[in-house]
């Protein structure tokens, strides 16, 4: 036995009332309100950390879009389609106007967890593509157009064991993904604890500046600095610069070699378990040399969300390369930055991002028709840093290096998981693939 679902019948779907959209600068830095743009939904998940704040009076001015556990959160607008589960929410929490919200109003006939496993696979891709309004600068997904969404279901005995086994798939991701976090933070701790309070191993392997380890006022800087270290820009390090090709979404005329093109937004999927839509675009053979290699630093030039600057930055590692069958650029909205020395991919990927949540880049922002431009260069040359000698540079790449490598190493199992989950996905919903009574 099976039934039909449609969303807009079956299901609560809210999204934010146009006029009651937020400016950029009412975004808070702290608060009790969280609110979630589209780039805090990250491989069917909700990034917490990536979410902006907003005012209390903003929150409860819009009780229809108040999330709930278990809400399921659909992109609209740019990238269409994210999906983000509202687990273990700590904080009230509101979205902004790119997302609509689903809620479990038929739980007779649905299983939550069902539905959002297949709204993560091709089918709901597919209707996306042939429902999504192309704008003249953004694509956007309709309401009305989502509420027309319907699918056949199996009983809901089926749905909640096809769930078990997907979720039980989910559990080792997100298991393997707070290893990453761990690992992360750890080489951001020695990261700071080196090159921000200056306690590196000195001569003796104790921490220089703890230890009595001289240190010198740089006026320019306005710090003290290891006596011996000078102030430098980020330059020094840079062998050139990479432009971005979007290229054509077709073989059109000369544009007939495939490559993937990555996008700021693409920046939190990139190394992580899910690729599938970074975009596969065609562009002119002599732009192929535009392609990337491992240690090249990306950052993002152009655009970027409501609660950030641009200049958000990511970085290519043999890994994400060994897992994509065509080469690998930018768009045009993005530059990447061949270093030097791809030794020094972590220190500068660490130094950029420590600036970057700063706010410093807003220094260095031109605006074109609304859109926030971070003018590189100067960045580049008139940005004053403190580049450690290269003696530094290089054991701090041998001491985090191995957590990186183990990084990738639990992603790339991450990427054969959802690959898997792929694989299992429309088997399982079709019923080519049985789930037995020990599933549930």
């Amino acid at each position: 036995m099976s039934n039909i679902l449609n969303l807009g019948k079956d299901l609560y779907i809210k999204g934010r009332i146009g006029w009651k959209g937020l400016k950029k600068e009412e975004y808070l830095d702290s608060g009790d309100f969280k609110i979630i743009n589209a780039t805090a939904l990250e491989d069917g998940y909700i990034d917490w950390d990536n979410c902006g704040f907003i005012t209390k009076e903003r929150y409860e001015e819009s009780p229809e879009i108040m999330l709930q556990e278990d809400d399921i959160l659909i992109s609209k607008d740019g990238t269409l389609g994210k999906i983000g589960y509202v687990k273990n929410m700590k904080t009230p929490c509101s979205v902004a106007s790119g997302i609509f919200v689903l809620r479990n109003s038929s739980k007779e006939k649905v299983n939550f967890d069902y539905l959002y496993h297949l709204l993560t696979s091709h089918i709901f891709k597919d209707f996306i593509k042939r429902n999504k309004a192309e704008g003249s600068t953004i694509n956007h997904l309709y309401q009305r157009d989502l509420e027309n969404f319907e699918i056949n279901l199996p009983d809901l005995e089926i749905q909640e064991k096809v769930a078990f086994v997907l979720n039980s798939i989910d559990r080792k991701i997100q298991n393997n993904n707070k290893q990453i976090q761990t690992l992360e933070s750890l080489a951001k701790t020695i990261y700071d604890y080196w090159f921000v309070q200056f306690d590196f191993p000195n001569e003796d392997g104790k921490p220089y500046k703890s230890s009595g380890g001289k240190m010198v006022w740089n006026e320019e800087l306005k710090r003290e600095i290891p006596a011996g270290w000078e102030k430098s820009f980020f330059n020094q390090l840079v062998s050139s610069q990479v432009s971005g090709d979007w290229g054509k979404e077709s073989i059109i005329n000369n544009h007939k070699h495939q490559i993937y093109c990555i996008r700021g937004t693409d920046f939190a999927s990139i190394n992580s378990s899910e690729n599938s839509d970074i975009p596969v675009r065609y562009i002119l053979e002599k732009n192929l040399d535009k392609r990337l290699s491992y240690g090249d630093i990306i950052i993002e030039v152009s655009g970027g969300s409501p609660t950030q600057s641009t200049g958000r930055i990511s970085y290519i590692t043999n890994d994400l390369l060994n897992r994509f069958d065509k080469p690998v650029l930018v768009s045009n909205f993005c530059k990447a930055l061949r270093l030097k020395e791809p030794k020094d991919v972590f220190w500068f990927y660490h130094t950029w991002s420590r600036l970057y949540s700063s706010g410093v880049f807003f220094n260095f922002e031109s605006k074109t028709t609304g859109i926030k431009n971070l003018m590189l260069d100067p960045v580049l040359t008139d940005l004053g840093v403190v580049i450690p000698p290269v003696f530094y540079r290089e054991k701090f790449y041998k001491l985090v290096a191995p957590f990186y490598s183990r990084i990738q190493k639990i992603k790339s199992e991450n990427q054969q998981l959802f690959s898997l989950k792929v694989y299992l996905l429309p088997l399982l919903m079709n019923g080519q693939v049985k789930v037995g009574k020990e599933s549930a």
